[in-house]
């Protein structure tokens, strides 16, 4: 069997403007035998994907072994499945996942996550002085993006067939 579709391939310029806009994704994290994945609050800015996570639990083993993610965000309408609603986008990103330490890298997550999140600069001001006191314990994180695609969809039309 097989399908036909009229799914769209986004162009980077596309890519860069969803994950501009969008704040939530989910990353997806391998230790070499399985897979874990979390769904987080993140800014994006010229090919680099900046979080805030812990260090801790489950993802802390699946960190320290493979910093190779994968970092999805993908958008549906309230109502997805009904009449005129057949509509998705999602961008799928791999990269690597690198631990903020340094101070000056460290403002600029909180900067852009800041901006990001529609908050007025200086809102974490509080959070960034903390974490200076002792960057090597930082929550902050970066994905370099080193690769990124992504389809997007309106009213969604699928064609089965037999191949012959």
């Amino acid at each position: 069997m097989k399908t036909k579709s009229n799914v769209e391939k986004m162009d980077q310029a596309a890519i860069d403007a969803f994950l501009k806009k969008n704040r939530v994704g989910v990353i997806g994290l391998n230790d070499g035998s399985s897979s874990y994945s979390i769904p987080l609050a993140y800014a994006y800015d010229n090919s680099v994907i900046y979080l805030t996570m812990g260090h801790v639990g489950r993802k802390a083993g699946y960190i320290d072994k493979n910093r190779n993610v994968c970092f999805t965000v993908y958008w549906i309408p309230e109502g997805f499945g009904s009449p005129g609603k057949m509509n998705w986008t999602s961008v799928v990103c791999d990269g690597v996942l690198e631990h903020l330490e340094e101070p000056e890298a460290i403002t600029r997550a909180v900067r852009v996550l800041e901006k990001h999140m529609g908050m007025p600069e200086g809102s974490w001001d509080g959070l960034l002085a903390m974490t200076l006191k002792n960057p090597k314990t930082s929550n902050f994180w970066k994905i370099q993006v080193t690769a990124a695609g992504g389809r997007t969809i309106e009213n969604e039309l699928v064609e089965f067939f037999e191949e012959g």
